[in-house]
């Protein structure tokens, strides 16, 4: 995208990890089903999207005839691939993933062939008329588990990464970067860290240029940051944003003065801990220090005496309140985000929607039929381009140049 422009309807897209799929043939299926779905709710041609490859899947699209069938399914699907998310490694949604979705991380060679695969999948698949594609990766690995010597692993894997990244360019002219997406409890998790990282980087790393920073609204309002003035500091420090991940944080203002309410609330709250994801919490004390707990489930028996958790669960991006007045969602970090845009023409990020967890609601929340899911995210893409018209960001565009 030009900078001092902003965004097509058709250039906002939604991260397919929401879709379980564990194959290629898991993927085609959604693409049929699931995006075409959504595209055809917005009235589009064409949609960009965030799509999620398992490695399974992108192993399987390195055999050229397998690769050539999908790109024919892009294509007959309306679907502009331009970015992909490769956070998730493999199965993500049955089972308890919790902290098992940083595996493998940057220090495991898994990560690095996952990647590379993903890299020159993209490659082949961007349009014509796009020569710089994004992927999402995890932010090195969990912080709980860190050891300098995976750090020192995950280090020269990198440089391997950006060193084919680099290769590729020159190859097929097509500019792949990976982005390395913060997340609370993990080796990076706040803006502070992401500085230093790449500052490291820039002096390590001949080919530095190949790596991002992918940045999650919902992540950063957890840790209790202004996102604008995050994404003020990353800029100031010349950190690049290749990708805007659009979600909503969940945060509980707990009453001081009303033990029964209290009791309500926590006990409304304990509805969202369920057991497929990690939903890690963060709070404040007086003095203003951060305070962690791992899961949901931690929080729930130590929070006393604190009055605002902050909580790692993607909540559909239009929610303000979700099922009582003390629990909303963390809309004031999507708004510094979309002001941010609107002050800094030249910033242009691929921007996402990733409310993945429309499946592990609480009940009273949760789209009863699939039908009622898609709904859901078309709805989430339109509560963007809302944001974004009333910034004077969204562009009006009838279709691409190539549309079918």
């Amino acid at each position: 995208m030009s900078a001092g422009s902003g965004w097509t309807a058709a250039q906002l897209g939604y991260c397919s990890n929401v879709h379980p799929t564990r194959d290629l043939a898991g993927l085609r299926a959604s693409i049929k089903q699931d995006f075409q779905g959504v595209r055809n709710l917005r009235g589009l041609q064409q949609q960009d999207s965030g799509l999620w490859i398992c490695a399974h899947a992108a192993a399987q699209l390195q055999q050229e005839s397998a690769r050539v069938q999908f790109l024919a399914l892009l294509k007959h699907s309306g679907l502009r691939l331009t970015s992909l998310n490769g956070f998730p490694y493999g199965e993500f949604h049955q089972g308890a993933v919790k902290a098992d979705v940083y595996l493998p991380n940057w220090a495991d060679p898994q990560r690095l062939a996952y990647s590379l695969d993903l890299a020159r999948l993209l490659a082949h698949a961007l349009p014509n008329d796009c020569r710089h594609g994004v992927i999402s990766t995890v932010p090195l690995g969990y912080a709980a588990t860190w050891t300098p010597a995976l750090q020192a692993r995950a280090d020269e894997q990198l440089s391997q990464l950006t060193a084919a990244l680099a290769h590729l360019h020159w190859e097929t002219g097509k500019k792949i970067v990976f982005c390395l997406e913060m997340e609370p409890d993990c080796v990076l998790e706040n803006t502070e860290q992401a500085i230093a990282f790449f500052q490291r980087r820039r002096a390590m790393d001949p080919n530095h240029a190949y790596l991002a920073l992918c940045f999650d609204v919902c992540h950063q309002a957890v840790m209790f940051e202004d996102c604008y003035q995050s994404l003020e500091r990353l800029r100031a420090a010349e950190v690049p944003v290749g990708k805007i991940q659009l979600s909503n944080a969940m945060i509980c203002r707990l009453p001081s003065d009303d033990a029964s309410r209290r009791e309500h609330v926590l006990t409304t709250l304990s509805t969202f801990a369920e057991l497929t994801y990690l939903h890690q919490v963060k709070a404040l004390t007086a003095q203003g220090h951060r305070v962690a707990w791992p899961d949901l489930p931690a929080a729930l028996k130590d929070c006393a005496g604190f009055g605002e958790l902050r909580i790692h669960f993607h909540i559909p991006l239009f929610s303000d309140h979700l099922l009582l007045p003390e629990l909303s969602g963390s809309q004031i970090a999507l708004a510094q985000t979309f002001d941010y845009l609107a002050a800094h023409a030249d910033v242009r990020p691929v921007l996402e929607v990733e409310t993945y967890s429309w499946g592990v609601l609480p009940v009273e929340l949760r789209p009863a039929t699939e039908a009622a899911q898609l709904a859901g995210i078309a709805a989430e893409l339109r509560w963007v381009e809302e944001q974004l018209r009333q910034r004077n960001l969204l562009h009006v565009q009838e279709a691409y140049a190539d549309a079918l």
